[in-house]
């Protein structure tokens, strides 16, 4: 089974929502992680997501890009 995220950007609040379909394990998994590592507080989640995928944004980037991409 896959677990739904929508996308959807609101330029008001600058945030988008983002659906993507996950396996089940994968996404108990992270959650668990993000549970584990973070505590279950509103939000973290998001925040997990996020920092992952900057994560692997700049796992692609070459050093100058780097540069750049940390002064955004």
């Amino acid at each position: 089974m896959w677990i739904s995220i929508l996308i959807e950007y609101e330029e008001e609040i600058k945030m988008g929502k983002l659906n993507v379909k996950v396996k089940r394990d994968i996404d108990a998994k992270f959650r668990a992680e993000v549970f584990r590592r973070k505590g279950m507080k509103k939000g973290n989640l998001t925040d997990a997501i996020e920092e992952a995928m900057m994560l692997w944004i700049s796992a692609s980037l070459k050093p100058d890009q780097k540069k750049k991409e940390s002064k955004v």
